[in-house]
């Protein structure tokens, strides 16, 4: 699936994940990114906007004391393009 999103974060070098607000999200959190490609190379600014290309995967954790199971998902964007950037005139 395809979401704008705002980078919330600075981005350096050897981060593998961005932090981003979703566009139209009216509660206004924040949500870890991970990219299967260097952000910092790719352009990404703090306040820029983009265009990412996201997939979902699921883990399960199940405790082995209690067979109790917790569910997470991972975001993981392949692709990105920019859509605005403040830096940019």
């Amino acid at each position: 699936m395809k979401l704008k999103a705002t980078i919330r974060e600075e981005i350096h070098p050897d981060d593998k994940s961005v932090i981003v607000e979703f566009r139209g999200d009216e509660n206004k959190r924040h949500f870890e990114l991970n990219c299967t490609f260097n952000p910092y190379r790719q352009g990404l600014r703090k306040w820029d906007i983009w265009e990412f290309k996201i997939r979902l995967e699921s883990e399960i954790f199940t405790d082995p004391k209690t067979d109790n199971k917790s569910y997470f998902t991972h975001l993981f964007c392949d692709q990105a393009t920019e859509v605005n950037s403040p830096y940019i005139k």
